[in-house]
This record gives C-alpha cells, structure tokens and sequence, in this order.
C-alpha cells in the first residue's frame, strides 16, 4: 500500500490520530510516526511527550514502509483499546 492507501485504511477504520503520524497528516502529539528523510529511507519511530524519537524500522520501500507501519499502529491500538480512558499507563 501506499501513502494515501494507508491513511484512508487508518481513517475508515477509526484509529485515532494520536496513534498515528504520516507525511502530510501531521498531528505534533501522535505516538507513532511514518517519515521519509532526505536519503529516500522511510523510518517508523515512536515518539515520547518530550519529542525524544525511538526508531523502530527504516524501510527503503514506501510500500514495505506503509505495511508494517499499518500493521505496527492497529495492532498497538487494539492492544491499549481496553485501558484506554480507564486511567491506566499504556
């Protein structure tokens, strides 16, 4: 899939935008994040409140890039889904 597959996947399928950031869709309190740097190398990182960045996976595809990170943001989703608004650490 692509980038603007992703994003409509993600949308319809009501993940919320605090669980996802991507070129062009750009929330600065997302948790997890899909970039392109300027070498061409697609990174998905995660991202603290203080802004500091965890890489998680590069890819140099952006179809590879935007699989995994589909799968990397529904599946951490589904797994916080039950604490969510239960005043619980994710």
């Amino acid at each position: 899939m692509n980038l603007k597959e992703l994003k409509e996947r993600l949308i319809r399928e009501n993940i919320p935008q605090i669980w996802w950031g991507i070129p062009e869709q750009f929330d600065p309190f997302s948790l997890s994040w899909l970039e392109q740097n300027e070498e061409g190398i697609w990174i998905i990182y995660d991202q603290d409140e203080r802004g500091n960045k965890y890489t998680i996976k590069t890819f140099v595809s952006e179809e590879e890039a935007c699989d995994f990170f589909y799968k990397y943001v529904t599946e951490s989703y589904e797994e916080a889904k039950p604490y969510i608004g239960k005043g619980k650490d994710l």
